[in-house]
């Protein structure tokens, strides 16, 4: 498990070939474009964060915990992301430590997750409700749940947010646990330290996703998964790994 867990995490930096960090030519593409660039690198950026969302339709139900990681790779930028482009970058992701609790009463899942690399790093975190649950009498019932995330965004040339909405669906059968979802991104960009003319100009762009995976329990508590992924138009997929108690 130790090992996956560290293969998760290098596996977005590795994939992005020689460039350690994708977004280092952000300025350099951004002075000589301008602005009409920021939604096309911002859709881009939401669908790999928006991804890492959910990996089952299951709430942990009080009084459980979560925490794991997880991992999601864009296999090219989108048609109009010329930021990425042009600066050579092929595949591209995010990976992001996550924590979960269920709250007493209400019913709902409260999360925080977060990563920091090169100079880039997202923090955020989101509330999850169950709409179907199944029990020990009922497994043919598919697991529903819906939730919300707010993750703020910071780069050397950039900050801003990342909203999105989540419906998800899994059936809890025993080892193998097949879910699928769909979500709605909103992403939100603001240009910094690049020169007077572009500092402050901001970019939003809303888009869904759509989420089909399989997660596996092979020891009690602990999962691994695996998802394709459609990212406003683009093919991605989506690992990770974590204890659930």
């Amino acid at each position: 498990m130790k090992k996956l867990i560290l293969t998760l995490c290098i596996l977005p930096l590795l994939a992005t070939g020689a460039k350690a960090d994708p977004f280092e030519d952000f300025k350099l593409q951004i002075q000589a474009q301008g602005e009409a660039l920021l939604k096309p690198f911002a859709e881009d950026l939401g669908g790999i964060i928006g991804a890492n969302d959910f990996n089952s339709g299951r709430a942990i139900g009080f009084p459980g915990f979560e925490a794991g990681l997880a991992a999601t790779l864009q296999s090219k930028p989108g048609t109009n992301n010329r930021i990425l482009r042009d600066a050579d970058v092929k595949t591209f992701g995010a990976a992001m430590l996550h924590a979960g609790a269920a709250l007493p009463f209400i019913g709902a899942d409260v999360m925080a997750r977060g990563v920091g690399y090169s100079g880039f790093s997202i923090i955020g975190g989101g509330l999850r409700y169950p709409l179907l649950k199944s029990g020990t009498l009922t497994k043919f019932i598919p697991d529903v749940s819906v939730s919300a995330y707010y993750d703020v965004i910071n780069y050397d040339y950039f900050k801003g947010s990342h909203m999105s909405l989540d419906a998800a669906a899994s059936f809890d059968i025993p080892v193998i646990k097949p879910f699928v979802g769909v979500g709605i991104d909103r992403t939100k960009l603001e240009i910094k330290n690049v020169n007077a003319a572009l500092n402050g100009i901001s970019g939003t762009i809303s888009k869904p996703r759509y989420t089909l995976g399989i997660r596996l329990s092979p020891m009690p508590f602990l999962y691994v998964y695996g998802a394709y992924n459609i990212l406003h138009g683009q093919t991605g997929y989506s690992m990770g790994a974590g204890a659930k108690f």
